[in-house]
């Protein structure tokens, strides 16, 4: 026991603080009504981040879980790399990740080598292996027709590889004519397990005897799994693993220069010193940290004004008992821990409340989310807790509710005793200081972000810009905290703004006069909800105003299909023996879909390919393309014209088609120039392609296959500087024709420059089918283009080709996005907006009864409260827009040749600002007040 002055006895801090705490949990039994309202704002976050992380953390696999999907219960798992090379290294956590030295361009320091063909020579005699082929693919008999899907042969059920795999349904395949097929493949061929399935291409069919899926796809996924026997149908990759033997480092280095990729368990799990790790330094881990850190700091910073704004109200109407506690010898620090240490018992409650409901939601999320795909989002790793973040979450929980409980604390030390024991209430008083600190913090705000905003805008318009000048770095910094600044500042000066509010609309009659001097006498409860709103509305206007922005830029540059309604067909690598087969199967896919119009577009054939070698069959087959003319320009070192010869693809058309193709007709000088043997040439909305016509001409150039793919390989070279552009390889031929230049209104990226068949043909080429397109009287629906798509994937061209199908919609919508983020921004300002009016109709009782006693009807005290929703809500809407302009117009002058400030959806924005505090004036007016309470009104001190 301390002694104060007159040897008074004084108790310890630690027992003053003990008895703060008994009393602020007594205070918080008591108010249930405000408590329960803190306890729901702190915790309505809380639950959010704790399950947001829970939810992560589930999918995020342990070092365990990592090598079991890889390996399964094996012990190693080794494939080929590549040829021997004594500077290889490797990864040991990534089989994938490995690096051989190199010269200055790239190319290998060692001599290429033969690569191994099988481990067998670095694998101990007596190991038990088990031998898969992956990464390969058969055609079987579908439903509609044939289909490619990936295939593995091998003992991929094998208990031992369980992890890697999962068995499904039914029983492991026990000879050799017998299959396991996922159930996804199961439904798209129509069968059930016991019956056959038929490879295409060969005399093979296999029972099915279950279903089984690899662990990294989702089972919906079409796979088949093959015995042994059937190694030779599958061309694929062959991997081993090994059951029984693992390498130690050394082994595991000396296998690596032998040309082969290890993953070992142990070295996996427990790397050696100085041994290459993949992923050592990701980022990626912090990154998520920081996001929902923001995340955090946002919802934090929403929960301190809005339970702050509720433990002013709280705290005002324990100012008896405060000033009960101050007349029995409580000094003003007991009663500052008093109050701060409610906000403290509230935010733990809340945490602890939030945390563990957290789990049971992230829980149930990860249920209803998991269909078999540990590696997506469709699947997980099981239920994974991360304590330590839950703690912190929940100390983040306490921290809020003390931070939220200061000002209140602090201002209920400034009572006055007396006065609170007989019930009075000071009135606010404006410091005249803050008007000032809050101009003078709004004007900081826009300056910094024009400074910003013009000087970067500056940097960018010379030639040549340094992006990574750390100059930028003050300027980007301006240009985001410019907006945070000013927001701050009207804060600040909340009270004044409030002030000049009142002035202002004491004019407008008796409820609005009533309603804004209530607001300005209470700015402990009003400053904070505004502020919450402005901020809210302050990320939705910016984030609805760059989403626009930046939708009409890429509607601008978008690549079209076809023009809107068209169904799309494409197939590539076509040689001049596919051509006809495929046109009829491409045509007659295409007429169930009933068009009214359909063209085809073809291209001049691709040489065909030695399957044994990869290689083109004949090298001496011809190959077109398009040159373009560079722009000269002294900022380009590597733009010399020999290294543009490959610039665009030929399309070719019957001029009596063109319209279809386009969607529009083609001008009388187009029309002319491709029927007199000239090309047209498609502006894009990118810009790609402007350099295709030069003098009124276009240039086609003849390649041997051969020299084309030598050009291909040494054109990185030339772009690295390595070599000059005489050093590049020499078409065969180069051919002018006259172009004339179209800018569609659909600008299109499969179609760049175009010529008839008779132009075609006069020149040699051979033409293939590439792209047909299909006009409708009404765009197809969703049922229709699924129906093609999936006749397409079962309609089996040649091992190089295939049919794909898209429909051309247009550009994604904006709208259901801007739906998006409004509905988020209104539901947080209705929500604050409701705690800040709640909470003034609870406080306003008493005032609202004496209205009554007066004479003042319902109507009356029914309009005090729509004008108290127009001042709260209004004032943080209409803060919040401009707020969130201002960062949009810095974005949009550093950008200015992409983002234009025009596409800014004022509407929206006008909804945002101005109609939403109509409405929540609107719902106030129709909520009715209570019958008042006619007690005594109280003293104003």
């Amino acid at each position: 026991m301390e002694r104060g002055a007159g040897n008074t006895p004084r108790a310890s801090v630690w027992a003053r603080w003990r008895v703060a705490l008994r009393l602020a949990r007594r205070q918080v039994r008591r108010a249930k009504g405000s408590s329960t309202l803190v306890v729901l704002l702190i915790g309505l976050p809380i639950i959010a981040l704790s399950g947001a992380a829970v939810f992560a953390q589930s999918h995020i696999a342990t070092p365990e879980q990592k090598v079991t999907l890889e390996l399964g219960h094996t012990q190693a798992m080794i494939a080929i790399a590549g040829g021997p090379d004594p500077s290889r290294v490797q990864a040991v956590n990534e089989p994938g990740y490995a690096s051989i030295d190199r010269d200055a361009q790239g190319r290998p320091l060692n001599a290429d080598r033969s690569a191994p063909e099988d481990p067998g020579a670095v694998i101990p005699t007596g190991t038990t292996v088990l031998s898969l082929i992956e990464q390969g693919a058969v055609w079987v008999d579908t439903v509609r027709g044939t289909a490619q899907v990936p295939a593995t042969a091998g003992p991929a059920w094998d208990p031992a590889l369980e992890g890697r795999f999962w068995s499904i349904a039914g029983a492991s395949p026990r000879s050799d004519d017998e299959a396991m097929v996922s159930p996804g493949l199961l439904d798209r061929i129509g069968a059930k397990i016991g019956d056959r399935l038929t490879l295409t291409d060969t005399d093979r069919s296999f029972t099915i005897t279950g279903t089984m899926s690899s662990r990294q796809v989702l089972p919906d996924e079409p796979q088949v799994f093959l015995p042994a026997s059937a190694r030779d149908l599958v061309p694929g990759t062959p991997v081993w693993f090994t059951v029984d033997w693992q390498p130690d480092y050394a082994d595991f280095q000396e296998m690596a220069r032998a040309g082969f990729r290890v993953h070992a368990r142990d070295l996996a799990l427990q790397p050696p010193a100085g041994a290459l790790i993949a992923g050592a330094n990701s980022s990626f881990g912090w990154t998520m940290l920081l996001v929902g850190a923001v995340a955090a700091a946002f919802c934090g910073y929403l929960v301190v004004l809005l339970a702050g704004a509720a433990f002013a109200v709280a705290a005002r109407r324990q100012q008896r008992f405060l000033a009960v506690t101050s007349s029995v010898g409580a000094v003003r620090a007991d009663v500052f821990r008093i109050v701060v240490l409610q906000g403290s018992v509230l935010g733990l409650v809340a945490g602890t409340a939030g945390a563990g409901i957290g789990i049971g939601l992230a829980q149930a999320a990860l249920a209803a989310t998991d269909r078999g795909a540990p590696t997506s989002f469709w699947g997980n790793w099981g239920l994974q807790i991360p304590w330590m973040l839950l703690v912190g979450i929940v100390a983040f929980s306490v921290a809020v509710g003390t931070i939220a409980a200061i000002v209140p604390a602090r201002t209920a030390t400034r009572g006055d005793v007396l006065g609170a024991l007989r019930g009075a209430r000071r009135p606010a008083r404006l410091n005249p200081r803050r008007p000032l600190w809050g101009l003078g913090l709004m004007i900081l705000g826009l300056t910094a972000t024009i400074v910003g905003a013009v000087t970067l805008a500056t940097m960018n318009a010379v030639p040549d810009p340094e992006y990574a000048s750390p100059a930028r770095i003050p300027l980007v910094i301006a240009l985001v905290a410019g907006p945070l600044v000013f927001q701050i500042g009207v804060i600040i000066g909340g009270h004044w703004t409030l002030t000049v509010v009142s002035r202002a609309l004491t004019r407008l009659g008796l409820a609005a006069r009533i309603a804004s001097r209530d607001a300005a006498a209470n700015p402990s409860r009003v400053i904070p909800a505004f502020a919450a709103i402005a901020a809210c509305v302050f990320i939705a206007s910016f984030t609805l105003s760059t989403t626009a922005m930046t939708n009409a830029a890429n509607r601008a540059h978008y690549s079209w299909l076809g023009h809107p309604g068209t169904v799309v067909m494409t197939v590539w690598n076509l040689t001049a023996d596919d051509a006809g087969r495929t046109a009829d199967t491409m045509r007659d896919l295409m007429a169930t879909s009933r068009p009214e119009r359909t063209v085809m577009l073809r291209t001049p054939a691709t040489p065909a390919v030695d399957p044994d070698t990869g290689r083109w069959a004949d090298p001496d087959a011809p190959a077109w393309t398009v040159a373009e003319t560079p722009p000269v320009s002294d900022q380009c070192s590597h733009c010399a014209p020999e290294a543009s010869l490959n610039s665009a693809q030929v399309s070719i058309v019957d001029p009596a088609h063109v319209a279809t193709a386009i969607g529009e007709p083609l001008p009388q000088d187009a029309q002319r120039a491709l029927a007199d043997g000239g090309a047209v040439v498609l502006a894009t909305s990118s810009g790609l392609g402007d350099g295709l016509v030069h003098n009124g001409a276009v240039t086609l150039v003849r390649w041997r296959a051969a020299t084309q793919d030598a050009y291909n390989e040494k054109l990185g070279a030339y772009h690295q500087g390595s070599i000059s552009a005489s050093d590049l390889p020499r078409p065969e031929q180069k051919l002018t024709l006259p172009a004339v230049t179209v800018a569609p209104t659909y600008p299109q990226g499969l179609i760049q420059v175009l010529i008839s068949t008779q132009t075609a043909h006069a020149l040699g080429m051979q033409p293939v089918p590439q792209v047909l397109l299909a006009e409708y009287a009404q765009p197809p629906g969703d049922d229709v283009v699924d129906a093609l798509t999936a006749a397409a994937e079962s309609t089996r061209i040649t091992d190089r080709s295939a049919l794909h199908v898209q429909v051309e919609r247009g550009p994604t919508p904006i709208d259901p996005v801007l739906w998006l983020i409004s509905g988020v921004a209104v539901v947080l300002v209705i929500g604050a907006g409701t705690v800040c009016l709640g909470l003034a109709r609870y406080e306003r009782r008493v005032d609202d009864a004496t209205l009554a006693a007066v004479g003042a009807g319902r109507g009356l005290r029914r309009r005090v409260e729509a004008w108290q929703a127009v001042i709260v809500v209004g004032l943080g809407t209409v803060i919040g827009t401009v707020a969130g302009l201002i960062p949009t117009w810095g974005i949009g002058q550093v950008r200015s040749d992409y983002l234009k400030l025009a596409d800014t959806p004022w509407l929206w924005l006008a909804l945002l600002g101005i109609g939403l505090p109509l409405v929540m004036a609107a719902a106030s007016w129709l909520m009715p007040p209570r019958s008042p309470d006619l007690t005594r009104r109280t003293a104003i001190a």
